[in-house]
Parts: C-alpha cells; sequence; structure tokens
C-alpha cells in the first residue's frame, strides 16, 4: 500500500505535522488492560497532571500530533483541561478534528485513550483545550519511554561510525531516554534489525555529547507531508550511563519549556 523511497533526509524536511504515525495505537491493545471505572480515570490522569509527564494528543486520523500537558483536572464535570501546542496552524486544525488521541505516561508506564470532542479554553490568560473524561483508558502493565520529536530548526544529528572509517550523519527523528529514531537512509549503512553500532555520537546542544552503542530494534515506512515516503528506524542505547540519561531528560525538559514559551510570547 505504500511506495518505500530510500532518501536521505533534508534537514528542514520535519515538522511536528510532517509525520504519518504507522505505528499502532489503542486500536490494538488487549482489553485486559483498558480501565472503565470514572474514579480510576481520574486518579490516573490527575496522576499524569501532578507529575507533569508529556502528552502526546493525536488527530486528523493520527496524520497530526502536539506536545502538550494536562493543565486541569475537573473531577465533577469530568473534564480535562490540555495545554495548547507551539504551532498555531496545529491548534487550529486539531479544533477542527473530531476525536483526539491522547498518550503519555504515568510512573513510566504508558497511558492512552481517546476521545470525541475537543473545544478551546483558557488557563492562566494563554489558550488551551477542553475535552471530556473518556469513556475508558489503556494503561500498559510495562513501562515505556516518552518519545519527544527532535526539532526542525536545527535537527539533532546522530554520528555513527562505518567500516570504511567514515562516518554516517544521521537525523534524529525522535529522542528518549531508551533511544532515537534515525530518519530516511545513509548509503553505506546498513540498518538492519538487530544491528549493533559502536561509539554513535549524538549533540545536545548547551549540554554536551551523548556517546552510546546504538541496536536497530524496529524499522518501518513513514509519509511525510510532501508524500515522499522515507525510512524511520527505531534504535535503542545499550548500556547507556546514568549521567548521560540525566543529560537526554534535561535536553527533552529544555526543549518542551523552549516549546511552550513560544506559545504565551508577547506579540510586538
Amino acid at each position: 500500500m505504500l511506495r518505500v523511497v530510500w532518501m536521505d533526509l533534508p534537514a528542514n524536511a520535519m515538522s511536528d505535522a510532517d509525520v504519518n504515525q504507522t505505528e499502532q495505537r489503542s486500536g490494538g491493545e488487549d482489553g485486559k488492560y483498558r480501565i472503565y471505572a470514572r474514579v480510576e480515570i481520574a486518579f490516573i490522569v490527575r496522576a499524569i497532571m501532578k507529575s507533569s509527564a508529556l502528552v502526546t494528543a493525536y488527530f486528523g486520523q493520527g496524520n497530526d500530533f502536539i506536545v502538550t500537558a494536562i493543565l486541569d483536572v475537573d473531577a465533577d464535570a469530568e473534564a480535562i483541561i490540555l495545554d495548547s501546542g507551539s504551532n498555531a496552524g496545529l491548534n487550529e486544525r486539531l479544533l477542527r478534528g473530531k476525536r483526539l488521541s491522547v498518550v503519555s505516561s504515568q510512573e513510566g508506564v504508558k497511558v492512552e485513550f481517546e476521545v470525541e470532542h475537543v473545544e478551546a479554553s483558557s488557563f492562566e490568560g494563554r489558550l488551551a483545550f477542553r475535552v471530556p473524561f473518556p469513556d475508558s483508558l489503556i494503561k500498559l502493565q510495562r513501562r515505556e519511554f516518552y518519545r519527544l520529536p527532535a526539532p526542525l530548526l536545527n535537527p539533532l544529528k546522530c554520528q555513527i561510525p562505518l567500516r570504511s572509517g567514515s562516518t554516517a550523519d544521521t537525523v534524529v527523528g525522535d529522542i528518549s531516554l531508551g533511544g532515537i529514531s534515525l530518519m530516511g537512509e545513509h548509503r553505506g549503512l546498513d540498518l538492519q534489525l538487530g544491528a549493533v553500532f559502536e561509539n554513535c555520537r549524538i549533540l545536545l546542544p548547551e549540554l554536551g555529547v551523548i556517546q552510546t552503542k546504538l541496536m536497530v530494534r524496529n524499522s518501518f515506512p513513514v509519509t511525510l507531508r510532501n508524500g515522499a515516503v522515507v525510512k524511520r528506524t527505531g534504535c535503542a542505547f545499550v548500556d547507556l550511563p546514568s549521567h548521560q540519561q540525566a543529560m537526554i531528560q534535561r535536553y527533552i525538559i529544555k526543549l518542551e519549556r523552549d516549546r511552550r514559551a513560544k506559545v504565551i510570547e508577547p506579540k510586538l
């Protein structure tokens, strides 16, 4: 159904809206993980809010998403207030959509739910989204790492040593404490499942360099907004030291704060 075009991804070819995610979400999860009790739903959603966990809201049949956060939970009205995204166009498209799929985590365990209605609201003087409590939510019984999309401007690069002695400069699509995704394909770099690459380097601006071993865990095609189909390769960090994990966590927090600052930045 998809026509795969192997290509090097231009540095400016991605944005938060560009990737048509092909990963399965809530429809394929086992029913034993689904929670229906309203009290338990309220408890989980409030726990996500209190921990300031990052949230991804998918819409437009999963073609678009924003990175957001839960700002407030009104258990009496059974309503959830979500922060708006950093992209005004995406915010407008989200409000026009009929369904929202929300993915986050509670204490490292993946949580996911869908709602059929979203409306504009405000929170502390800025744009927010109000959604009803979901009829149910899925809470997996295994720990997941939250993946944050890498920035469009000055994209992250992962340098992977090649057998020839040269280095492949690959574009990072997203990053988490568990690993990264690589977008596109580089000549001379064989990204086969199970392949392991030593001494890979990722420069985190203002924080330092991550030097790690990477293992290829999955690979599938994704569609960019311009219609091109490129390869997305998920790679896991192998034996990443705790101080480098802390560096990645600081980078994720900084990146998200920078994105949120654009929403409330005063207009001159």
